[in-house]
C-alpha cells in the first residue's frame, strides 16, 4: 500500500489537473481552444490524460488575441516558469518609488521631477537607465551611462537592504501557486533590478517547511526550488534582450527545450522577451502596466487579470 503521503501527493497531482478550466493545454494548445482561467496550472499538468477541454462554444478567453507565435507542442507540459518579481510576484512598487525618491534627492541633479506615474513608466529599463532618464538624461548624452551607473549602485545600495515581507511581499494567492506547482516543473526568476534584490525579495517570501510539516505532503524550502535567479547586473543584457531567459534556461539544463517553458511578467519588455527567446509569455495586469497598454504591445500569449487566472 502506498504511504500516505505518496497517495497525498498523487491526489494533488490529479486535483491540480482536472481543476483547471484550461488544461486543455496539454492536449490542444491553440487560441481557439482554450478557457479563461488558471494559465499555470494547465501549462504544468504532469498527467495530459486527465486534462479537460474547454467547453464547447466558449468563446471568452484570456489568450492575447494579439498572440502571432507558435505555443509550445500540444502534447507536452511545460518543464519550467521563470518569474519576474516586481509587480508580478512582489507587490514592491512603493519600495522602489520611496527609494527613488531617496537616491534622486541625494545628489545634486537640478530640478527634475518624479510622482508615481513618471516612476511607473520608467520601470520598463533597468535600473541604471531608469535612474538616469528620471535624472533628465537620455541615451546618447555624454553622461548618460556614467550617470545612470552612480545612481544604480546607490539605489541598490539603498533598496536591497529595505526589503521585507512587508515592503516586497507576495501577491495573496502567489504563495499557493508557487507551492501547488509540481515537483518536476522547475522554477526561476528574472527581474530587471539587481540580483541581490530578487534573492532577497524571495527568502523573505518563500517558507522554509519543517520536515513534520505536511501540507503540500512533504517539508521543503520553496526559495531553493528557484534554480536561477538572475538580476540585470548578472545576464548579458537587461529585459527586453532574450539573453537573461536564455541564460536562466542554460542554468536549469533547458536550453533545448525553450518552446516548453513560460515567463510570466507584468511589461511589455518581459514580453518580448519571453517571444524572443522561444518561451511562452504570460502577462498580469496587477503590476505597473494596464490591460490596453499590454494587448496593445502584441507580445504576450496569454494576459490574465487576477491570481486566481493566473
Amino acid at each position: 500500500m502506498a504511504s500516505p503521503s505518496r497517495f497525498a501527493a498523487a491526489v494533488a497531482v490529479v486535483l491540480f489537473s482536472l481543476a483547471s478550466p484550461l488544461s486543455a493545454f496539454v492536449r490542444n494548445h491553440s487560441p481557439s481552444g482554450v478557457s479563461r482561467t488558471n494559465i499555470l496550472r494547465s501549462m504544468t499538468a504532469t498527467d495530459a490524460a486527465t486534462a479537460t477541454t474547454a467547453t464547447d462554444g466558449d468563446t471568452s478567453s484570456s489568450v492575447s488575441p494579439f498572440a502571432a507565435i507558435p505555443n509550445p507542442p500540444p502534447t507536452k507540459a511545460a518543464t519550467a516558469v521563470i518569474f519576474d518579481i516586481d509587480g508580478t510576484l512582489a507587490d514592491s512598487w512603493r519600495l522602489g518609488y520611496d527609494a527613488t525618491v531617496v537616491v534622486l534627492n541625494s545628489n545634486d541633479l537640478g530640478n527634475i521631477e518624479i510622482n508615481e506615474e513618471i516612476y511607473h513608466s520608467h520601470c520598463v529599463y533597468a535600473t541604471p537607465e531608469r535612474l538616469a532618464r528620471h535624472a533628465g538624461l537620455m541615451p546618447g548624452d555624454d553622461d548618460f551611462e556614467s550617470v545612470g551607473e552612480d545612481l544604480g549602485r546607490q539605489f541598490d545600495e539603498h533598496y536591497v537592504k529595505l526589503v521585507s515581507s512587508e515592503t516586497c511581499a507576495f501577491y495573496p494567492g502567489m504563495m499557493n501557486i508557487l507551492e501547488k506547482l509540481p515537483q518536476d516543473v522547475k522554477l526561476g526568476a528574472l527581474t530587471n533590478a539587481c540580483a541581490a534584490y530578487g534573492h532577497e525579495v524571495l527568502k523573505v517570501n518563500c517558507p522554509v517547511r519543517s520536515a513534520l510539516d505536511n501540507t503540500n505532503g512533504l517539508g521543503f524550502s520553496l526559495y531553493s526550488r528557484f534554480g536561477t535567479i538572475h538580476g540585470a547586473d548578472t545576464v548579458p543584457a537587461p529585459k527586453p534582450s532574450p539573453e537573461g531567459l536564455l541564460q536562466c534556461a542554460r542554468e536549469l539544463g533547458l536550453e533545448d527545450d525553450l518552446s516548453n517553458m513560460i515567463y510570466v511578467g507584468d511589461a511589455v519588455g518581459d514580453g518580448r522577451a519571453a517571444r524572443a527567446a522561444g518561451m511562452v509569455s504570460v502577462g498580469v495586469l496587477w503590476g505597473s502596466n494596464s490591460e490596453e497598454k499590454l494587448r496593445s504591445a502584441d507580445t504576450f500569449d496569454y494576459i490574465v487579470g487576477s491570481v486566481d487566472e493566473l
